[in-house]
């Protein structure tokens, strides 16, 4: 065990907290422990603002653990250990933060008593400037010692600021770059939690803007991330934080995040791309949004001009008379531009219809870790009931669709979802 470097340290304080001194209150709302709903054994509580960039991506590791390893019922949870499920949550976030990094080890820091002095408890570990002067290192050569360490010195390792500090030590992460993530750069932050990369943009792949190249996500994740930011047309998620590997979605508000899950994996699909010759209907969307005219905003059309880069891009062969035909059936108006939905259409029938026949109903589970967001003061899953309308069921609807918050997230990935919450409450994203 040994002690971080100071310069280190100093520096990745100054670009953790955005000044030379710490705020007190800020500060001492990332001390809180892990800890869980005594309503809700597998539910951590999130005492304040500022901890759920933490406390969200691990709660949705723990869903899915859940669901998918243990195969659980949410509502009997009997025999379920969850220090376990937190430990081994904190665990496999450290493993696949690391996972594209050449070193060989992990790092993790955590705080010990400072000059022997053993009346200051780890659960208030004193003042900002002491708390930085007691911060140590230990270090593991592989995630089953990196396993023992958190297990073996569970009470120091169970906070989340510790995790703030761990993932550059173990990832050598440029410091400059990971400082952007914190303190309230939501972006970054989920994507280095999710997609395990460090980027403010949420679209697949790269893109091209101005003559700059960006490069969003560039793999399906194992957590997805959906954001009220999208329905507030402010960015972008592209297909691989919509689709992660399983049914489990982080969701942000203006100024929270939230979890939402399913048991139903067939609300994902594997991501198909470069696995074979014949273009996907996900690498037509992602290309579509590619070549679209507002990138930033997801237009939903592209120039007529670009359709036959788009064609080549995807494979597709094409004459100049298919092409002209294609243009004729999918601008019959001669606007000059092409919609999405009329395009996979034209181009990808047989999946557009197997879209249509997806599934329809299934069961969500939301979770928000302040306890003043949640009936009755309790942290507790909130579970409901989704439908997804078909067109004649959207048109024939009579009821007003619900702007709620979390009803408006969900719709930038389910654009025709209805809930109905066994509660009767709609969840709040706050």
């Amino acid at each position: 065990m040994s002690c971080p470097s100071p310069t280190e340290l100093s520096e990745l304080n100054k670009r953790i907290w955005g000044k030379a001194e710490t705020d007190p209150e800020v500060f001492r709302r990332w001390c809180q422990g892990f800890y869980f709903s005594s309503a809700e054994p597998t539910a951590l509580i999130q005492d304040g603002g500022g901890p759920c960039a933490i406390l969200a991506p691990v709660q949705a590791v723990i869903l899915r653990d859940l669901l998918f390893s243990k195969k659980q019922s949410l509502t009997d949870l009997d025999g379920i250990d969850s220090s376990d499920l937190l430990i081994s949550a904190i665990l496999e976030i450290m493993v696949l933060v690391k996972c594209d990094s050449e070193t060989t080890n992990w790092k993790w820091i955590y705080w010990s008593y400072a000059d022997g002095d053993q009346s200051v408890v780890v659960d208030e570990p004193a003042e900002p400037d002491r708390f930085f002067r007691g911060l140590k290192t230990i270090e593991a050569d592989s995630a089953e010692e990196l396993h023992g360490i958190i297990m073996s010195l569970a009470t120091e390792l169970q906070s989340p600021l510790f995790s703030v500090f761990s993932i550059p030590f173990s990832s050598h992460m440029d410091y400059l770059n990971y400082a952007k993530v914190w303190p309230m750069k939501q972006n970054r932050s989920l994507t280095l939690f999710t997609a395990m990369r460090v980027t403010p943009y949420l679209f697949d792949r790269e893109r091209t803007v101005s003559g700059i190249q960006l490069t969003g996500i560039m793999k399906q994740p194992r957590t997805g991330f959906l954001t009220l930011f999208e329905a507030l047309h402010y960015c972008e998620s592209g297909w691989y934080l919509k689709n992660p590997s399983y049914p489990v979605w982080i969701l942000g508000s203006e100024t929270h995040l939230t979890v939402l899950a399913s048991p139903d994996l067939s609300l994902v699909s594997q991501d198909a791309y470069d696995q074979g010759s014949t273009a996907t209907i996900h690498q037509a969307e992602v290309e579509f949004s590619r070549l679209s005219t507002d990138q930033d905003t997801n237009s939903g059309f592209i120039q007529c001009a670009k359709l036959g880069e788009l064609l080549t891009s995807l494979s597709i062969p094409f004459t100049d008379q298919s092409l002209a035909d294609a243009l004729k059936q999918l601008d019959p108006e001669n606007f000059g531009v092409i919609l999405e939905e009329p395009f996979l259409q034209y181009f990808f029938p047989g999946e557009m219809a197997n879209r249509r026949l997806a599934v329809q109903n299934f069961q969500i589970v939301h979770y928000n870790g302040l306890e003043k967001s949640n009936l009755d003061n309790q942290v507790r899953y909130q579970i409901g009931d989704a439908h997804l309308l078909d067109p004649t069921e959207e048109l024939l609807e009579k009821e007003p669709v619900d702007q709620n918050p979390i009803h408006r997230c969900l719709r930038t990935k389910w654009p025709t979802i209805r809930i109905k919450w066994k509660t009767g409450r709609t969840p709040s994203l706050n």
